[in-house]
């Protein structure tokens, strides 16, 4: 009897040690001191008015009007790292989201969608450079009003892109540096959502191009330089 008592004291103290490490593996801006990432901060909600933007609590950058995107801010790592868009001058939180990274890492967030239904999407970065006189691009579809998911095609009919859901990125394409023509086209029902031009690409530089608008009339492209 003594022996069972032993054996189920232990058999406890082994639960509640994987509910103490379960629990705490599960907390919320869990910090790595000794290792840090870089994130770039984007707004990408049209009618969100100026924004501010906090990681796990610490104010990373302030004065985000659509279309803004801050440089790369290196902070520290972890896990599930409360980020919080907020309105200016206000404080009122615009959208939460959680961020999972890890050392030397790069990524883009981006505030989208309006009103009741924005959040806070992000993506990983890759800073390989393109190839000699050409520009590197990859698409984000961040559009409530387009499809959920879409072909993109060049000016002569091409894909680009192949059936990118919402919010989804692309895999990276050099491209040529100048003006990018887009033809944006509904995979199910293959009609046409709009036509785009990005102008400004230059040699040598990564671009993420994306998407936004939550109606037809508000459907527009963006870039955001990554070096």
């Amino acid at each position: 009897m003594k022996t069972n008592s032993v054996y189920s004291k232990i058999c406890l103290c082994a639960a509640l040690l994987f509910a103490v490490i379960a629990l705490s593996s599960c907390e919320k801006n869990d910090l790595d001191p000794s290792e840090s990432f870089d994130l770039k901060v984007v707004n990408a909600s049209q009618s969100s008015g100026p924004q501010s933007f906090t990681l796990a609590g610490q104010l990373l950058i302030g004065g985000l009007n659509y279309g803004d995107a801050s440089a790369y801010i290196s902070t520290t790592s972890g896990t599930r790292l409360v980020a919080e868009y907020k309105s200016e001058p206000s404080g009122s939180v615009t959208a939460t989201g959680e961020l999972y990274t890890d050392n030397g890492v790069r990524f883009t967030t981006y505030l989208v969608g309006e009103g009741s239904s924005r959040k806070v999407k992000s993506f990983k970065d890759n800073l390989s450079l393109p190839a000699s006189g050409r520009a590197r691009v990859k698409f984000v579809h961040l559009s409530d009003a387009a499809p959920s998911d879409i072909n993109i095609r060049n000016s002569s009919g091409d894909n680009l892109v192949t059936n990118i859901s919402r919010y989804t990125d692309s895999g990276y394409q050099d491209v040529n540096p100048g003006t990018l023509a887009l033809r944006l086209v509904g995979t199910a029902l293959r009609g046409t959502v709009g036509n785009f031009e990005v102008t400004g690409l230059e040699s040598g530089k990564i671009y993420s191009i994306y998407l936004t608008g939550s109606t037809d009339a508000t459907l527009n492209v963006q870039k955001v330089a990554h070096n």
